[in-house]
């Protein structure tokens, strides 16, 4: 899907001191744009990267040119809920039960899926992204990138620590402290399917868990967490580890006549925008299960 960034220059400058100290290309992006027709425009016109701008003059770099498109993915029917949009990104309000991406043989039912059906009844085909992904049953806010630059930005950003995510968590217990860390590495089950995960001090890769008592309950409760590290089932792993495994947790934990899956959602995004550098705080409602729990219990 066609995407043009158009800048009004306020000083004097070359288009490549621009591009690399302002908008923070890389020598990768800036030389795509190179060969790209009319990926540099200044005042209507191709310009090479060695040229010089002047204040009033209307820069117009084509990112992403048209055609350009995750062709590979099946459109699918599906109720999209979304959260945030613009030409550069959105974030999506997953439900739990449904994977983000196709793999394992589902390949035509999942959220990625159901995104290029929202975007073709729109005539619209970007290229989308993931920037991180959510296990099958967690439900929450998914960020996805609709350009390549947007992607690539993104991605840094999440190395960067500069991306967050916060999620809520319903475990078992009674918690003696209203925050801790769990820092214990963590590793797959050999031969596990479904994968599971263990603690693994020994041999897992590192794992950091942040968590912060919300609301306690008579049997359970409301934590806010938020995660440095994105291991496979790490927040289910730790708390399970720490004795207060989720409620619902099939893997980790045990059944729940309030939870068919366990019980954690991903409520709040935040990031710096790829394009414009305007913070973002994204959030994602309680689902009902959240919502019901809350609601039937004796505490509230």
């Amino acid at each position: 899907m066609k995407r043009i960034l158009t800048y009004r220059i306020e000083e004097n400058t070359d288009i490549e001191n621009f591009l690399r100290k302002k908008l923070g290309f890389s020598k990768k992006q800036i030389s795509a744009l190179k060969f790209r027709e009319n990926g540099i425009r200044v005042n209507g016109s191709r310009r090479r990267v060695t040229e010089k701008l002047q204040p009033g003059d209307l820069l117009e770099i084509l990112v992403e040119e048209e055609g350009e498109s995750s062709s590979q993915l099946i459109p699918a029917e599906g109720m999209v809920s979304v959260l945030y949009e613009d030409e550069d990104l959105m974030v999506v309000d997953k439900p739990a039960g449904i994977l983000v991406h196709p793999s394992g043989g589902h390949y035509q039912d999942t959220l990625a899926n159901q995104l290029m059906g929202y975007f073709q009844k729109r005539g619209e085909t970007p290229v989308l992204r993931s920037i991180g992904r959510l296990d099958k049953d967690t439900s929450g806010a998914v960020l996805f990138a609709k350009t390549k630059l947007s992607a690539a930005r993104l991605s840094k950003e999440r190395e960067q620590g500069r991306y967050e995510k916060e999620y809520l968590a319903l475990a078992e217990g009674c918690f003696g402290e209203n925050a801790g860390e769990i820092h214990i590495p963590v590793s797959q089950v050999p031969g596990s399917h479904p994968i599971r995960m263990k603690t693994d001090p020994e041999n897992g890769k590192e794992a950091h868990t942040y968590w912060k008592l919300e609301k306690q309950f008579p049997e359970a409760a409301l934590l806010r967490i938020h995660i440095t590290t994105g291991r496979t089932h790490q927040i289910r792993v730790h708390m399970a580890g720490i004795g207060h495994p989720l409620l619902g947790d099939p893997l980790y934990g045990k059944d729940c006549k309030d939870f068919s899956r366990a019980a954690l959602h991903a409520h709040v995004l935040q990031l710096v925008h790829p394009v414009t550098g305007e913070r973002l705080v994204i959030e994602s409602p309680l689902p009902l299960d959240f919502t019901e729990y809350l609601r039937s219990d004796p505490a509230l």
